[in-house]
């Protein structure tokens, strides 16, 4: 997965009781999450973006929000030095950088397989199906599990995916991927909404005049 990629990643929502995570084993907890999402039609949430680029030696760090309906449809509004919306319409994903007047454009089956994180948030996959998971651990005050996700496919382009999820409700707090390139993407989600009807008009991009399209290369 390339560092314009990275940001690919994962969340998932919503609301059930509270539940000792020592009275539960791995599979239970990703049942608990996968039919946290399989419960939900969409979701809105509030995003921090920690990227550390290898080849570059940097850390970048930017905020925005995010929307999720499905089936398979996306928009992230992100900002830093640089605003960056990424939008999918279940059909074809819009990769849009204002300050550099380009749009990147993939096919949603490709940039959506199953081997990854992402995909199982916009219907393609499944966790247990599609990773081998274990448990990573708790933060000291017992609120949230880590669970260590690595893709079951020898040939998926990510290195594996750690998400944080709650102990009250099993939604996802963050996510940290780590892609073969060394590339490292931490998420932070935030002020999470699910099921509040979003309309369909916000998944759709639309070119703006004088901006560059680059389109993906077609896998052969």
């Amino acid at each position: 997965m390339s560092a314009r990629g990275a940001w690919l990643c994962a969340l998932v929502i919503a609301l059930t009781p509270v539940v000792s995570a020592g009275a539960l084993d791995v599979t239970e907890i990703v049942r608990k999450v996968q039919e946290r999402y399989d419960a939900t039609r969409d979701f809105t949430a509030e995003v921090t973006q920690e990227m550390t680029v290898a080849s570059l030696g940097k850390t970048i760090t930017s905020h925005g929000r995010v929307a999720f309906k499905k089936p398979g449809k996306m928009r992230w509004e992100l900002a830093q030095n640089d605003k960056q919306v990424i939008v999918a319409d279940g059909t074809t994903l819009w990769l849009y950088q204002p300050e550099e007047r380009q749009v990147f454009k993939a096919p949603f089956d490709a940039a959506f397989r199953s081997s990854t994180p992402i995909s199982f948030l916009t219907g393609v996959g499944r966790i247990a199906q599609d990773f081998t998971v274990t448990l990573d651990g708790e933060s000291p005050d017992g609120q949230v599990l880590h669970l260590m996700l690595i893709p079951r496919r020898t040939d998926a382009d990510v290195g594996k995916l750690r998400l944080t999820v709650a102990r009250n409700g099993f939604d996802i707090r963050g996510a940290e991927i780590h892609d073969p390139l060394g590339n490292v993407s931490r998420l932070q989600f935030d002020h999470m909404q699910r099921n509040v009807g979003l309309a369909d008009d916000q998944f759709v991009f639309q070119i703006p005049p004088g901006v560059d399209v680059i389109s993906a290369p077609v896998a052969q």
